[in-house]
Parts: C-alpha cells; sequence; structure tokens
C-alpha cells in the first residue's frame, strides 16, 4: 500500500523525515514541491582581489635564496630522534 512520507532532498541526498512502517525495500517516486530560494550571487571585485597580499606574498622577501632542501625528511628524522641524521 503506497505512502506518503516527507523528506528533505540536498546535495544528491533525500533524507526521510521518519522511517515507512512496514516497507523494508519498494520503488518510489520523488515529487519536488518547492525549492529554496537561491542564494545570493555577488560578483567578484577583481581588482580588489588584485590588490590585496596573499600570505605566500608576504613570505616571499623571507624566504628568498633560502635552499630548502628535503626539510620533510630532515624534520622527520630530527622528531624520530635518529643519531646522525638531525635537522642541522
Amino acid at each position: 500500500m503506497p505512502q506518503t512520507v516527507e523528506a528533505i532532498y540536498h546535495d544528491g541526498i533525500v533524507e526521510l523525515k521518519r522511517k515507512p512502517v512496514g516497507i523494508r525495500r519498494a520503488k518510489a517516486l520523488v515529487i519536488f514541491l518547492d525549492a529554496e530560494e537561491a542564494e545570493e550571487r555577488h560578483a567578484v571585485d577583481l581588482e580588489r582581489l588584485r590588490k590585496c597580499k596573499s600570505s605566500v606574498d608576504k613570505w616571499i622577501g623571507v624566504i628568498e635564496g633560502v635552499e630548502l632542501g628535503d626539510w620533510k625528511a630532515e624534520r622527520r628524522a630530527a622528531l624520530e630522534g635518529k643519531p646522525g641524521e638531525s635537522a642541522h
């Protein structure tokens, strides 16, 4: 016997508000009654973005010309405390 169960749809998922009685597996039809209001979109001010310094830009002068080497392996060795393999 057909049953109606209220549900919410989002991101490809249908969530039932309650479990249907006596149904373990069945075919179903989904009817979208109404759509939520579309979120308001704003234009991006590209000129403002160009003027902003990113966190990378702020560090360029500090790390410019520095030889980083394999700092991850050196740090790992230092943390593991392997003799003769310290970072410095």
